[in-house]
């Protein structure tokens, strides 16, 4: 019979207007007013709902890094999320900071958000929004972090999460839904991202086999259909010889997850919504890249930063 569908109680229909993207920043608390490389970090994240905002604000203030932090939220597309991205750089300037290290919370490098934020710090010369507004005004240099772009930590959480709804790995099929971007190549990049989730699913799971596939939510309809139809059909067929679990690589709660329901609406599977946030293991690789990052800093090494997944900008 179809449409046997589990999902926790937060899972129910919420509003619409919560699931709009806000901007906005806020200071996160850290050991010192001032780090004594002076080093400030500026998470940046895509923003949604409230319950989206707090958690990624949670996990940055669990990361406990030792340098004035803060938190801001957009995608740099308006004038307003511009606003606020130079807010923040204003008051790590206003706590004595040197230079700014900047760690984009996202999926993946392969976006126009991220391409969005390289602009706004002076690190690519055409914007994908150019109506957002010029470079953003700063008095000390910037290293840009990579996103999460496929790290093992991705493979840990996914696979704590296939671990809680499975009952008998070699029986079931895990499908990994991520956002997707719009370009067809952007796409490709996503999912070859999760390649590295995949193979833990199979490797340390023992699932019997895994799916990576994009819902690709911002796309125009016909792209966005065409994604839809891929995900009904890879569960669909699926589920007509194993157990189907659909697990969100999705980077907080409150936001698009709430959307799959929708996409898979008559069909057999299982399903909690978690995404990787909250996890402790995500705080964790935030802490890990921002200390990475200020070692390659103090060791004055900006080639071998721009290899690891970091670029200087004077």
């Amino acid at each position: 019979m179809t449409g046997v569908f589990k999902r926790a109680a937060w899972a129910a229909p919420v509003l619409a207007g919560l699931v709009l993207a806000v901007a906005g920043c806020a200071t996160i608390p850290s050991s010192s007013s001032t780090a004594q490389d002076g080093v400030g970090v500026l998470v940046l994240a895509h923003g949604g709902s409230p319950r989206w905002n707090r958690t990624v604000r949670d996990a940055v203030a669990q990361a406990r890094v030792s340098a004035p932090t803060e938190v801001a939220f957009g995608m740099g597309m308006h004038g307003h999320e511009v606003q606020d991205f130079q807010s923040a750089v204003n008051r790590l300037e206003a706590r004595g900071v040197k230079q700014i290290v900047v760690l984009p919370l996202l999926l993946s490098s392969s976006s126009d958000v991220f391409r969005q934020f390289e602009y706004l710090f002076g690190a690519r010369a055409e914007a994908p929004w150019p109506d957002a507004g010029q470079p953003l005004a700063r008095d000390v240099p910037v290293t840009i972090a990579r996103p999460l772009d496929g790290d093992p930590v991705v493979a840990e959480i996914v696979l704590a999460r296939a671990k809680r709804l499975s009952r008998d790995p070699a029986r079931e099929t895990v499908v990994l839904v991520a956002h997707g971007p719009v370009e067809d190549a952007d796409n490709q990049r996503w999912v070859d991202a999760m390649g590295g989730a995949a193979s833990a699913l199979e490797r340390a799971g023992g699932f019997a086999k895994v799916e990576r596939l994009t819902l690709r939510d911002d796309a125009p309809a016909p792209v966005r259909d065409e994604a839809t139809r891929q995900l009904r059909q890879a569960v669909e067929q699926a589920g007509r010889t194993t157990r189907v679990l659909v697990i969100p690589v999705l980077l907080a709660p409150g936001g698009i997850e709430q959307k799959i329901p929708q996409r898979l609406a008559g069909l057999a599977y299982e399903f909690t919504g978690d995404t990787l946030l909250p996890h402790p293991a995500l705080a964790r690789w935030l802490a890990a890249r921002v200390q990475e990052t200020r070692r390659q800093l103090s060791a004055g090494v900006s080639a071998a930063g721009s290899r690891a997944g970091s670029s200087m900008l004077q």
